[in-house]
């Protein structure tokens, strides 16, 4: 009786057999809510759905049947459009065949979810598919082959969980192949897999309704199998571990388990009085939880304290209720054998030699269907030898008749190849006809694509030409004017001031209105090339042009964030050029009362920010794209294969994003 019954929650499983015990320590309720208000609040149909799914497995859980069906139907209604929900609701809709009773039918689903699933690469995917192949398992172990349960879970179902990362869940295949080596009386090896699968559940740190169960389940098994390897020590501090929890929840039905674990301790340790007492405490918590299987084992373990301590009625009195409460023919064999021993010790012989018969009865009956599953084996394989011999008649006389047919064989064979040669040839021929017309069409259209290559090439040379035939031209007007009717200007000042000193009112106002000239000619002059720009640099001119722009109406802020920055001419003209031009657009058009103009460099790339808080402009208007300003803009961006982009809306502002490809001075002299 010394079988262990793994309480683990499979909820398919457990929907379907009621003898799968579900374990439950706190209240999971407030945990479920959450996840149902989740559900409820999330617009993404795909969020809903994969939460619906969710829910339907955890109100099957705590047994609420009506409001699982009523998630389930919700996530197949929101899947649809989803591969990835599509395929997973394979898996949570595979309970309706068990609901049937067709074991079969679920098996094969579990296969294709499996199989579908093996193309995604997350964590929901290994996490699912890992629960999937341990359910599979689970269906191998009923039918009573374990060993290919074991496989499935070492080969397939733990690597996949590790890859899911759920920590909880790897305990818990850690533990089924403890279990199955525990059945196997194989306790070292047990222990291996016990000890992991508590390592990975101390580890798990996200919230599940089944977390505390599988923890507590883990340290009550681990317990257990400790006892039996008789190391008492390790034992008494996994229970102590328990026991910290449990003791906060008397009624918890992991209590039917953990009193089992804890009287086996005290009774391995000769503290039989204490071993009562535990075995005292499960025996009612099994009952009040309707555990039959905890039960069972609970009075057995009692029987055999009873017997040490020859207490025989109380002794007697368990092996009644077990061989009364008991199904399976192989536990009822034992109690026959352990009732015998009873009536032996008592001396009551008849009764003995009566349960000893009982016994020996079932064991025969074991013992003879063994031997009959043994005779069918033999016939099994005398019918197979049999079948061999005539298949191997057959074949000889299949191969005389070959023979006879070998020649129209290789006639057709021939005939086949030949035939077939004649198709790829003609599909050959076919397919370079069809290559050569898409060559032919392919080549056009490269000839196309290069004329219009050609096309825009010219189109930027003859723009980057009249670009620098206009500054050329700027300059040699700046310099005519400034030195030529400007020095005309400034001697005739000067014999104006000579003037002065005879005939003073005259004068006076020819030399305001000279004065005046001579200022409007060097704002013509600085507007057609800086000084500062061909003397000092780029960042005196644009400085002293936002200085010269502001006024009592519009502030210009000015950045300049460049430490060093060694530009050739051409481009410093650019540069100043364009933001000239955007400043004057924004004051000239945008009514705007402040305005920053901000420069900065990354290597090659110059970048310009200019933005304002003006009425804006609706950017997708054809007049306002095709404006002169915004032309000469783009054309000289395009001239240093930058990039432009505005942002405008209508009393929002408008900011304008430029990238420039620069040449250094040492280059351009390169």
């Amino acid at each position: 009786m010394k079988r262990i019954y793994f309480f683990a929650l499979f909820l398919f499983l457990s929907a379907a057999a009621h003898s799968q015990i579900i374990l439950s320590l706190d209240d999971d309720s407030v945990y479920i809510d959450s996840i149902a208000k989740i559900t409820k609040n999330t617009k993404s149909d795909s969020l809903k759905s994969l939460y619906s799914f969710r829910l339907s497995k955890l109100y099957l859980m705590v047994q609420d049947v009506k409001k699982s069906k009523e998630y389930l139907a919700q996530a197949n209604r929101l899947k649809t459009r989803f591969p990835f929900l599509n395929d997973i609701a394979i898996y949570y809709n595979s309970s309706s065949y068990l609901e049937k009773g067709d074991i079969n039918g679920f098996e094969k689903e579990l296969l294709k979810a499996n199989e579908k699933l093996k193309k995604y690469y997350n964590t929901d995917a290994y996490r699912l598919r890992a629960v999937i192949l341990q359910n599979y398992g689970i269906l191998q172990q009923r039918k009573n082959n374990e060993k290919a349960y074991m496989k499935i879970l070492v080969n397939e179902a733990i690597p996949t969980a590790k890859r899911s990362r759920d920590y909880e869940l790897i305990s818990g295949l850690y533990k089924a192949v403890a279990i199955i080596f525990m059945n196997s009386d194989e306790r070292e090896k047990a222990s291996e897999y016990l000890s992991e699968a508590q390592k990975y559940i101390e580890r798990a740190m996200k919230k599940t309704p089944t977390l505390a169960e599988s923890k507590m389940e883990t340290y009550i098994i681990n317990a257990e199998n400790l006892i039996e390897l008789k190391h008492f020590y390790d034992a008494g501090k996994i229970l102590d571990k328990a026991f910290s929890t449990l003791k906060d929840y008397p009624e918890s039905n992991l209590n039917d388990s953990y009193y089992y674990s804890e009287g086996l301790y005290y009774a391995s340790v000769n503290k039989t009085a204490e071993a009562l007492e535990s075995y005292g405490k499960g025996i009612v918590s099994a009952k009040k939880h309707q555990n039959q299987l905890a039960l069972n084992r609970l009075k057995f373990a009692e029987y055999l304290v009873l017997f040490k301590l020859k207490n025989y009625a109380k002794a007697k009195a368990n092996l009644d209720y077990l061989l009364e409460n008991t199904d399976i023919i192989a536990d009822k064999k034992n109690y026959y054998n352990e009732m015998a021993k009873v009536y032996n010790a008592t001396k009551e012989y008849d009764k003995a030699y009566f349960y000893s018969h009982k016994y020996n009865i079932i064991n025969d009956s074991l013992n003879n269907t063994k031997f009959k599953t043994e005779i069918v084996e033999l016939e099994a394989k005398y019918k197979k030898a049999e079948s061999e011999k005539k298949i191997t008649l057959l074949q000889s006389q299949n191969e005389k008749a070959a023979l006879m047919v070998n020649n129209n064989w290789l006639n057709s064979v021939l005939f086949a190849v030949l035939s077939f040669l004649l198709f790829l040839t003609v599909l050959f021929l076919w397919v370079f006809n069809k290559n050569q017309k898409k060559l032919s069409i392919q080549k056009e259209i490269n000839h196309t694509q290069e004329l219009k290559a050609f096309e825009n090439r010219h189109k930027l040379s003859v723009s980057k030409a009249l670009i620098q035939g206009e500054e050329i031209e700027r300059k040699r007007i700046a310099r005519d004017l400034h030195d030529g009717l400007g020095s005309m200007l400034s001697s005739l000042k000067i014999h104006l001031n000579l003037a002065k000193k005879e005939n003073a009112e005259t004068v006076n106002g020819v030399d305001t209105l000279l004065d005046k000239s001579i200022k409007e000619l060097r704002n013509i002059s600085q507007n057609l090339m800086p000084e500062t720009l061909l003397e000092l640099s780029l960042e005196h001119a644009l400085r002293d042009l936002c200085a010269a722009n502001s006024n009592a109406v519009t502030k210009i802020e000015f950045q300049y964030l460049i430490k060093k920055s060694k530009l050739s001419k051409n481009d410093e003209i650019m540069i100043y050029r364009i933001i000239q031009e955007l400043l004057n657009n924004a004051l000239k058009y945008a009514k705007a009362s402040q305005v920053l103009v901000s420069c900065s460099q990354n290597k090659d790339v110059f970048f310009i920010t200019v933005e304002d808080n003006g009425v804006g402009f609706d950017v997708l208007d054809v007049k306002n794209k095709n404006g002169m300003g915004l032309k000469n803009i783009k054309n000289r961006v395009e001239f240093l294969n930058g990039k432009l982009e505005i942002d405008s809306k209508i009393n929002q502002g408008t900011s304008a994003y430029i990238e420039l490809t620069v040449i250094k001075e040492n280059q351009e002299n390169e």
